[in-house]
């Protein structure tokens, strides 16, 4: 079943980024017994990667600065420290550019679809590119700002197409 991530659903958890490093600002953790899956491929637009809508605003309701860099991480109760699984991007000029209606709209969706790092080595094995979330586990939106997200008119998520709970 396809599944809406964003800082809306009941297994986020919204947080206030660290400013000057790359820190968590949504958290998402599987409902006990689930798993997600996330896609590393979608078949809206052309370009590799799922897409990732985003309104990153700071306590004065303006967009975060275009130099935010963002990355997508995992986290396993093993591993010391959360794993980047995207490509991290440096800079969210398309998110700033575009609203959040004309990031949905095809013709401008691929630029802000986030390519997993796994995806060459996905391809080639004739396999989708994926990351698998256990409920002992999180999925993290990371940023690294020079302000702190306000999530009062922030809105994140990731297109339903691209995840599953199984």
């Amino acid at each position: 079943m396809s599944k809406q991530l964003s800082n809306a659903t009941s297994n986020a958890t919204e947080e206030t980024n660290i400013k000057g490093t790359m820190s968590p600002i949504l958290r998402i953790e599987p409902d006990d017994g689930l798993k997600l899956i996330i896609r590393g491929m979608v078949s809206t637009g052309s370009e590799r990667g799922f897409p990732f809508y985003a309104d990153l605003r700071d306590s004065n309701d303006d967009p975060l600065p275009e130099d935010t860099q963002i990355a997508f991480r995992y986290q396993s109760p093993q591993m010391d420290q959360a794993q980047t699984v995207t490509h991290p991007l440096d800079h969210i000029r398309p998110w700033n550019a575009l609203t959040l209606n004309e990031q949905q709209d095809e013709e401008f969706i691929d630029r802000v679809k986030v390519e997993l790092k796994n995806t060459d080595s996905a391809l080639a094995r004739g396999e989708i590119p994926q990351v698998q979330v256990r409920d002992i586990d999180e999925f993290r939106i990371s940023i690294d700002s020079s302000v702190e997200v306000d999530w009062t008119n922030t809105r994140v998520y990731v297109d339903r197409n691209a995840v599953r709970e199984v």
